[in-house]
């Protein structure tokens, strides 16, 4: 699945200014897994009032379980949060309602796994990116990453949430030791595990030349995040940089399915 796009943002401090963001995504089920349990989705608000108050949401995801239970569970988590956000009934304070939707849809998926036999233990990352103006709003929980390109330097604005991770930021593991632990892809934190999630939230502000990246595990089994930002700075647009990373990554072997979604900041006229 590929998809990509345009859209405006008002910014906060001159109603004049405009700054105009591309996005792209893309997913592929690699080269071993039989069915891809990622999924991704966002929107764009169509009118001018609600995308100055609540801005436009970019959210991925990352399932986990047997059968049909990762897919089923990465699908719901985006939707239910997308859903929640825009349609329900939270505080005007973005932050909060993002984190309340957040938290609705990790019920959601906590509800499934238990009333539904094939749904037993399924879990999902889930990460989720909204732009309004020159604000950004992130939510997380999983590990499924968001960086940020900015002025050339390449940094990650999540945490994860793996147990090897947790090792690392207790420096009771290397970073190099990591990409190798057999327990790399254990998550001390996900979508399914608890009714009551902890949520991660992260906020900034957009500057002009921005370019946030968010991706599922499969990209980097393959690639270095030094390699993933050389490929976002090509000069190439964010459709052709997609599809040759995803390439590259399946050529490597694809081990894991792969997603990447991105953000492009530019200033109109």
């Amino acid at each position: 699945m590929l998809v990509w796009g345009d859209a405006m943002l008002t910014t906060k401090n001159n109603s004049q200014s405009k700054l105009y963001y591309s996005f792209d995504g893309n997913t592929d089920k690699g080269q071993i897994r039989p069915r891809n349990e990622d999924y991704f989705s966002f929107f764009i608000p169509p009118d001018l009032k609600t995308s100055e108050t609540l801005g436009s949401l970019f959210v991925i995801s990352d399932g986990v379980g047997g059968h049909l239970a990762g897919e089923v569970a990465s699908a719901e988590a985006v939707n239910v949060l997308l859903q929640e956000y825009y349609f329900g009934d939270y505080s005007k304070k973005l932050p909060n309602r993002l984190k309340g939707a957040f938290a609705k849809a990790a019920l959601h998926i906590f509800d499934l796994s238990k009333q539904h036999k094939d749904f037993s233990n399924m879990q999902c990352t889930l990460t989720a990116l909204l732009l309004r103006q020159d604000q950004y709003i992130i939510a997380h929980a999983g590990d499924t990453k968001a960086f940020l390109l900015r002025d050339r330097t390449f940094s990650q604005l999540t945490k994860d949430h793996s147990l090897v991770a947790k090792l690392v930021r207790m420096g009771l593991v290397s970073q190099e030791q990591a990409k190798t632990h057999p327990y790399k892809h254990m998550l001390i934190r996900a979508l399914g595990e608890s009714p009551l999630l902890p949520i991660d939230i992260y906020t900034g502000t957009v500057q002009v030349g921005d370019v946030f990246c968010l991706v599922t595990d499969g990209i980097l089994e393959h690639l270095t995040e030094e390699e993933l930002q050389r490929y976002l700075l090509e000069n190439d647009t964010l459709d052709n940089i997609q599809k040759k990373l995803i390439q590259e990554v399946n050529q490597r072997g694809g081990c894991d399915n792969m997603t990447i979604l991105t953000v492009k900041v530019m200033e109109d006229g």
